[in-house]
């Protein structure tokens, strides 16, 4: 019995990205660790979620948040980076000191699980609106 309850913890998580947000839906209150393994956490406060799937899309988010300092704060939004292809070795090595140069906390995604949570459309970055959890939009734009 101790075994099975261990399982199902273990995996609970994953349970709980199965199905992909859709528009007037209430997003799950998920917490996804950034570059300093603190959580960033989806809370009734936030408003806007951005996320990138590419490394080119990243830089295009970069860009517009070193030009917009204050950007994630005053439109109370979280942003998430799909890492899921990077290797560990490479995260450690090279990745993660980058990311720390960041003025700002980036979410990386690191489960496939959890990146099927967040809609996608090739090639697209995803900004997904909220209002008290509820998804009030989502879009798909080629930059910011």
């Amino acid at each position: 019995m101790k075994y099975i309850f261990t399982a199902f913890m273990l995996f609970l998580p994953f349970g709980l990205f199965a199905q992909t947000l859709n528009e007037g839906e209430n997003i799950k209150a998920i917490s996804i660790k950034d570059q300093f393994e603190k959580n960033l956490t989806v809370s009734t406060e936030t408003k806007q979620i951005i996320v990138a799937f590419t490394k080119d899309q990243g830089a295009q988010v970069k860009t517009f948040l070193d030009a917009n300092p204050n950007y994630l704060a005053e439109q109370k939004a979280l942003y998430f980076m799909d890492v899921t292809s990077v290797p560990g070795m490479v995260m450690s090595m090279f990745m993660l000191p980058k990311f720390k140069n960041y003025t700002y906390p980036v979410g990386l995604i690191e489960e496939k699980e959890a990146l099927a949570y967040f809609p996608k459309k090739e090639g697209n970055i995803t900004l997904i609106t909220l209002d008290n959890l509820k998804v009030t939009a989502i879009t798909f734009k080629e930059s910011l």
